[in-house]
């Protein structure tokens, strides 16, 4: 029996690149009224440098490559980056997938890492909190508790009142999405977007099935169910 389906947020419920275009015009903003340097150059080359080096360093690299920069900068960048109100939007698919699945009995959780402020700021702006049972922002409980620690699927199935059989996760990642969520024996779905969809690992970490589209739940749920009879 299935009585729970787990979420991750970023990149299964809604593209993540939304949230950073949005961070990225703030900082691009910050920086041209504090430096004199025209916003939609920096806010390019914040891009240009996301897409070549990947997440990190990436206004290091970009204040370099204008001449600004200042190692104090840096966090005040990560803070206006961070404190910006984002304007999401769900995938196209999900608004009437949850409430599918809530109408048809499930009970809903969701697991996000990251800055607490940020991640509750997404959601909000995304308006989904009244979909949801449960909602385990890991890193309220220390940043050591971000997946693949099993903390959070834990905490989850806790608040959730579930076992570990009776649920499923649906995630994106497969670096840390899987591993532990497998080993406590919850039932494993990824779904094939975001910035890992052409990643593929060794089985450990692999979910037990892949989706392009989180409607395909309506099909899979219930294979779930009869092999876990």
């Amino acid at each position: 029996m299935i009585r729970a389906i787990i979420f991750d947020l970023d990149d299964t419920l809604y593209d993540e690149m939304q949230f950073v275009r949005g961070g990225f015009k703030a900082v691009s903003s910050y920086t041209s009224k504090n430096a004199n340097v025209n916003q939609n150059v920096v806010y390019q080359l914040l891009l240009d440098v996301l897409e070549k080096h990947g997440r990190g360093q990436t206004f290091d690299i970009a204040l370099k490559k204008l001449g600004l920069y200042n190692k104090n900068l840096i966090p005040k960048l990560v803070e206006v980056y961070r404190a910006h109100k984002p304007k999401l939007s769900l995938y196209s698919e999900v608004r009437t997938i949850l409430s599918t699945l809530r109408k048809q009995g499930y009970k809903l959780g969701l697991i996000t890492d990251g800055n607490v402020e940020v991640q509750r700021n997404k959601v909000e702006a995304l308006k989904i909190k009244d979909f949801f049972d449960c909602i385990i922002f890991s890193d309220e409980y220390g940043i050591e508790k971000q997946k693949p620690n099993p903390f959070p699927y834990q905490k989850a199935m806790e608040e959730l009142k579930v076992s570990a059989r009776e649920t499923i996760y649906i995630g994106d990642n497969p670096y840390k999405d899987f591993v532990s969520a497998k080993k406590l024996g919850i039932h494993t779905i990824r779904i094939m977007r975001g910035q890992y969809k052409n990643v593929t690992l060794n089985k450990e970490f692999e979910a037990e099935y892949q989706i392009i589209n989180l409607g395909e739940l309506i099909d899979i749920v219930p294979q779930i169910k009869e092999s876990n009879k």
